[in-house]
């Protein structure tokens, strides 16, 4: 559906010419505002280094879909836990790139007549047609760069998969060389590379693959927990209570044992007589059998 939806956009290119080129050159006149206007000279620079655009093409036509879907299939096949949210976070951060889009088409930086841009990708042979998966591009789709937030989802994904290997830091590259791929090869403005991000890391919150409610959590590289119940305390660890803390009724509660100097807890087998000695000291039966109180005694055991 999200493709026969991207197609139905592709398919007003006629009708969005005029507002892809201003929204195209607004962009790129509000990054010279604020200094952000780097596209122009990195891609002449790539241009003059025809092995490296080579590569730097060949890795935006390549791992923006390959990649991805392999991710999402090593998901699906490992981590049957994070699988759920990151697919809603995928599917989420194309919903949102798809409403932009139709919205607020933006002509990329390769596309914008008389500013001096470099097209890579023609140069090197590709036409507009992603691969793999054969998907005709959208011209006029660059804010906000799916490539970047396709990647930052990659990277999230991977972190998720391999909580307790370091090595999953190194996913954190994936977003980065996008990031510098899609601008020096003028696919893409430095603020559709911000604005891919946002979109990325608000669907990935919002479907809980960083955060969620209701006991799962997700964060620093941990992978999802899920509450677990109490555990049963152990018998060893239990001691009996005296007649008196128990109530009037005179049951039995179990009391957690005091821990020991070591802190660990040790049963006491002297705790039950040692309760019922207590509950009598003070008390002296006469042989008549009618139990009384002995006023000299004190309340409290006599040293032996």
């Amino acid at each position: 559906m999200l493709l026969q939806v991207y197609g139905y956009i592709r398919s007003l290119a006629d009708t969005r010419y005029g507002p892809a080129l201003a929204h195209g050159r607004d962009v790129l006149s509000i990054e010279k505002h604020l200094g952000l206007d780097v596209e122009l000279r990195t891609n002449h620079w790539l241009t003059r280094h025809h092995d490296l655009s080579e590569v730097a093409v060949w890795i935006y036509q390549h791992m923006h879909t390959g990649f991805t879907m392999g991710i999402l299939l090593l998901c699906y096949l490992a981590g049957p836990g994070v699988y759920r949210p990151a697919r809603n976070a995928l599917v989420l951060t194309n919903l949102a790139g798809l409403v932009v889009f139709f919205v607020l088409p933006v002509m990329p930086p390769r596309l914008l007549p008389d500013e001096g841009f470099v097209d890579s990708v023609a140069m090197a042979g590709f036409g507009t047609v992603h691969s793999p998966g054969g998907v005709e591009a959208d011209q006029f789709a660059a804010m906000p760069s799916l490539h970047m937030g396709w990647a930052v989802w990659v990277a999230v994904v991977i972190m998720a998969l391999l909580p307790r290997y370091r090595v999953r830091w190194l996913a954190v590259l994936h977003p980065v060389v996008t990031a510098i791929v899609v601008v020096i090869t003028a696919n893409h403005y430095v603020l559709d590379v911000i604005a891919g991000v946002v979109v990325s890391m608000a669907a990935l919150f919002g479907t809980g693959l960083v955060w969620a409610g209701n006991g799962t959590t997700y964060a620093a590289g941990q992978l999802i927990k899920r509450n677990r119940p109490a555990p049963v305390p152990d018998p060893a660890d239990v001691v009996d209570a005296g007649p008196g803390e128990a109530g009037e009724a005179g049951e039995k509660a179990l009391v957690p044992a005091e821990p020991a100097a070591s802190g660990v807890a040790k049963p006491d087998p002297g705790a039950a007589s040692a309760t019922a000695t207590t509950a009598t000291v003070g008390l002296e039966r006469p042989p008549g059998g009618i139990t009384r109180a002995d006023p000299d005694k004190g309340p409290e055991l006599a040293s032996p």
